[in-house]
């Protein structure tokens, strides 16, 4: 905590050691009338300079105190909410009419979110929550532990159930069980249940397998994935064909559901599978940024910046590159813009970043707490000359730090602690990765005897970018909240999109007639320009919500854009926000260009 309120206190009131100031304490505190009229009769004359000095102390204690804004939300209406599993689960089924639709939009939003690898994994469990925001990547016990975290969140029971080799879940909606597969990415329609088709489940499969799966669905040899007969992949088939939703994209075939189905055993009610677990325990997806803090998430990876606890290699996706987005009319479209960036899907990384202006005003509301320190001019010197004076970082954001670095000119010990400040190492400011990788949060203490004269610190993060707020084609209604927008005070909050648009020169109806691939940017391009959208909020104008219009050219048809970076930083009155990409244009809909849309990602394969 911070350490200035009782040596002000005794500056204030000129008094020379702690026993006169002991001595004056009981007599302080009975500030009604009567309290007051005699204990403190014969310092009448005192009295008044006295409180005015107390008042002042306490001020000045609580104009530095921590000034951290809590609960930053940046939300565009078009994309899933991952605040919470509660708001996951209702942003990403909103529109649908039926339970079975809900299971849909939930499989969906699982193929958006993660890529096959094996199961990341954290001493105690990980939660289902904190897998979503920092990892993203897991194999079929994990994702339907995930899956069904999300079921819970809408009411619904779920169970697992063990095959030979693979772990499944189930979901009992509609006084029925029903079988979503998010890792093999398949799922069967029987035709009964409410509106005359459900999602079947294992028990129905496995007793007419033949009737509900080999007569149902095929093979389409050029694309390796599986469709309904009734809803091929057919060049010139009927319209609109081109969100016909691709089954086992991954590899696995129709026989080896029917096989595995046959091994199918035991009902499990367990609230988690394999490590990953429903409860949150003590993750929080909340950014929470102190003045001079920024977190930007961003898209794409940074080679070699990933965390993953004793592996070697870094997170990507295991099967056959990028077939699975190729080929998927949903979310595929959502993603073909990172296609081409790298050769399948992976992690991504953000920056955390703790840069506060030593030349604006109430720097030391910066630190989570400061020792013997004070501003001066545009340093910060002890408050005491000759003693040492500290201050400390609180570097923290829903993502494991992976690469930390920093300089703190005037420094002569920089010190981090894993545990809350219970106990501190030294480290070099330079690089001190090695001491806080994976970690959600850490203490940085910083001591110095003269000037400190600026303290910057850069923190990769990882971040999963399936989960991150994207933009849409067309008009994104974008909403910015905070837990308690006078928690800003005098400073400002800054909002920054940075993205490059692009659209394609056929419609995707052309690219189902030609046969082509979908979503693996046939006839698509984007920009080399960087548009940025940026807003900036003061503590009066909490909770807004504006407008960024990705418009698509005349003529041609639209593409999601491609999202470079999400930037939220709080920021001291007067200063200037961090740079904009170089060349960077505003957003707008200039001439020639017009506002389209493309259907709900987490909608397709609902129109059955």
């Amino acid at each position: 905590m911070i350490r200035r309120g009782n040596a002000g206190l005794r500056a204030c009131l000129g008094l020379g050691d702690e026993r006169r100031l002991q001595a004056m304490q009981p007599h302080l505190w009975p500030l009604s009338p009567c309290g007051i009229a005699r204990p403190f009769r014969r310092f009448r004359n005192r009295l008044v300079p006295l409180l005015l000095a107390f008042a002042f102390a306490l001020f000045a204690a609580a104009a530095d105190s921590p000034q951290v804004v809590h609960q930053i939300r940046v939300q565009p209406d078009q994309a899933p909410d991952c605040t919470s599993l509660k708001t996951i689960a209702e942003s990403i089924t909103r529109g649908c009419r039926n339970n079975d639709e809900k299971a849909v939009a939930i499989y969906n939003f699982m193929q958006l979110a993660h890529y096959h690898r094996q199961y990341p994994s954290e001493p105690g469990g990980l939660p289902v929550l904190k897998e979503l925001h920092c990892y993203g990547w897991s194999l079929c016990g994990g994702l339907h532990a995930e899956q069904s975290a999300l079921w819970r969140q809408l009411g619904w029971d779920w169970r697992f159930v063990g095959w030979d080799g693979h772990t499944t879940v189930e979901a009992n909606y509609d006084g029925r069980w029903h079988y979503p597969d998010a890792f093999l990415k398949f799922y069967a329609w029987m035709p009964d249940g409410r509106g005359g088709w459900t999602i079947a489940g294992e028990d129905e499969l496995n007793q007419n397998a033949q009737g509900l799966i080999r007569d149902a669905f095929v093979l389409d040899e050029g694309r390796r994935c599986v469709y309904r007969k009734t809803n091929p992949f057919a060049p010139n088939g009927t319209p609109p064909g081109w969100r016909t939703p691709s089954f086992l994209a991954c590899g696995d075939t129709i026989d080896d559901v029917i096989a595995g189905l046959k091994t199918h055993r035991g009902r499990d009610h367990s609230a988690g599978w394999g490590g990953i677990e429903h409860a949150d325990g003590d993750y929080s997806a909340d950014v929470n940024l102190a003045p001079g803090c920024c977190l930007e998430n961003r898209w794409d990876p940074i080679p070699g910046a990933w965390y993953w606890a004793g592996e070697q290699t870094a997170p990507a996706h295991t099967c056959a590159g990028h077939k699975d987005t190729r080929n998927d009319p949903g979310i595929g479209l959502v993603l073909e813009p990172y296609v081409n960036r790298q050769p399948a899907r992976s992690y991504a990384n953000g920056v955390l970043t703790f840069a506060p202006d030593f030349a604006g005003p109430g720097l030391l509301a910066s630190f989570a707490s400061a020792d013997n320190a004070k501003a001066e001019g545009r340093t910060l010197v002890p408050a005491q000359p000759g003693k040492r004076a500290s201050v400390v970082v609180s570097l923290a954001s829903p993502y494991p730090l992976t690469r930390v670095r920093g300089e703190a000119p005037g420094a002569e010990v920089v010190e981090v602690s894993v545990d809350g400040g219970k106990t501190f190492q030294t480290v070099a400011l330079a690089d001190f990765s090695a001491a806080v990788q994976g970690r959600l949060a850490v203490l940085v203490r910083v001591t110095f005897s003269g000037a400190l004269q600026a303290l910057r610190i850069e923190a990769l993060v990882q971040n999963n970018p399936g989960v991150l707020p994207y933009l849409s084609p067309g008009r994104n209604r974008v909403t910015v909240s905070v837990a308690d927008p006078r928690a800003l005070g005098d400073h400002q909050l800054v909002v920054t999109y940075a993205y490059q648009l692009g659209s394609r020169s056929k419609s995707l109806a052309d690219l189902h007639a030609e046969g082509k691939e979908v979503a693996n940017q046939r006839n698509a391009e984007w920009s080399d320009t960087v548009t940025c959208a940026q807003r900036v909020f003061r503590a009066g104008d909490l909770p807004a919500t504006f407008e960024i219009d990705c418009p698509t050219p005349l003529g041609r048809q639209p593409v999601y854009p491609r999202m470079l970076f999400l930037r939220r930083e709080v920021i001291a009155p007067g200063a200037t926000p961090l740079p904009l990409p170089a060349g960077a244009m505003p957003a707008r809909v200039g001439p020639g260009e017009e506002l389209k849309a493309l259907p709900n990602p987490f909608l397709v394969g609902t129109g059955e």
